[in-house]
């Protein structure tokens, strides 16, 4: 029973670290030095965003992982599960302001009258 318990240990801790794992393996790049228009301001802005959106991905899926652990463990302890369906609705909150941030450049760069483009790099 103690190794099924440690071997859970280690896989859990294994899935906690592999969405940082995946981000850090293709970074998203610094923005570009001079801002000379409007489209370097939306260019960085996007960085931001990319940025924003790896670490809230990131952040739901913890926030899954832990909910799933607390749903198992609740044992039919209400609060348990209360505490559960919370960790859920963060996850969700979590993925719709990501996708929210991803929308954002296209909307400042349609207000400036620019395209949106990719870092340098992407």
């Amino acid at each position: 029973m103690k190794k099924l318990q440690r071997l859970g240990t280690w896989l859990s801790s294994y899935l906690l670290l592999l969405p940082a794992l995946a981000v850090a393996a293709n970074p998203p790049t610094p923005p570009p030095a001079p801002i000379r228009s409007w489209d370097n301001v939306v260019t960085i802005l996007n960085t931001v965003i990319n940025w924003l959106f790896g670490l809230l991905i990131i952040l739901a899926v913890i926030f899954v992982l832990v909910a799933a652990f607390k749903y198992l463990t609740s044992g039919g302890d209400p609060e348990k599960v209360k505490s559960a369906n919370h960790s859920l609705i963060y996850a969700a909150v979590a993925v719709a302001v990501a996708i929210l941030a991803k929308g954002i450049p296209y909307l400042v760069a349609s207000f400036l009258g620019t395209t949106v483009t990719s870092p340098v790099g992407q």
